[in-house]
């Protein structure tokens, strides 16, 4: 179980038929990190001069919980390390397995028909890419919720410090 730190931007309280307990349902945001900033080269580097023109990615987190926060409160939070890393096996390996597959399927019908030109196999290897990467997208789209509903509440930080 992988953890990060979020802030509560809204809590809901749901009704609970079957116990006296209430739950609630909490909206988080989590600022994705990156390693590029405490690097000692990020000045020359230039994933690290990317990653400070862009800046960070806030992702949106759903929990539910028996524990009150508050709307502002710094939560910690575990996220779903197996599903975490087949997401990112996903993103990467099969678009990446799909170019190959459509440079070779582009490759023979190149041989076959087009007296062995190179662009068919670069046309259908991107092809292929960009059609895996739709599927891909399509897939994360449906098991985002799934993830979603294992994200758990490890401890609650309180209100951020103010500093004068």
């Amino acid at each position: 179980m992988m953890s990060a730190l979020a802030l509560v931007t809204r809590v809901t309280e749901l009704p609970s038929s079957d116990s006296d307990e209430t739950v609630f349902k909490v909206e988080l945001t989590c600022e994705q990190q990156t390693s590029c900033k405490g690097c000692a080269s990020k000045s020359s580097c230039a994933t690290g001069q990317v990653s400070k023109a862009i800046g960070n990615k806030q992702h949106a987190w759903t929990l539910t919980s028996k524990v009150k926060v508050q709307v502002g409160d710094i939560i910690e939070i575990g996220l779903p390390e197996k599903a975490l890393l087949a997401a990112a096996a996903l993103v990467y390996l099969i678009p990446l397995l799909f170019l190959f597959l459509g440079a070779l399927v582009g490759a023979e019908i190149s041989d076959a028909i087009f007296n062995g030109q190179e662009w068919v196999s670069i046309v259908f290897g991107i092809g292929f890419a960009v059609l895996s990467g739709m599927l891909v997208k399509a897939k994360l789209n449906h098991t985002n919720h799934q993830a979603e509903q294992q994200v758990t509440l490890i401890r609650t930080l309180g209100q951020p410090l103010e500093v004068k």
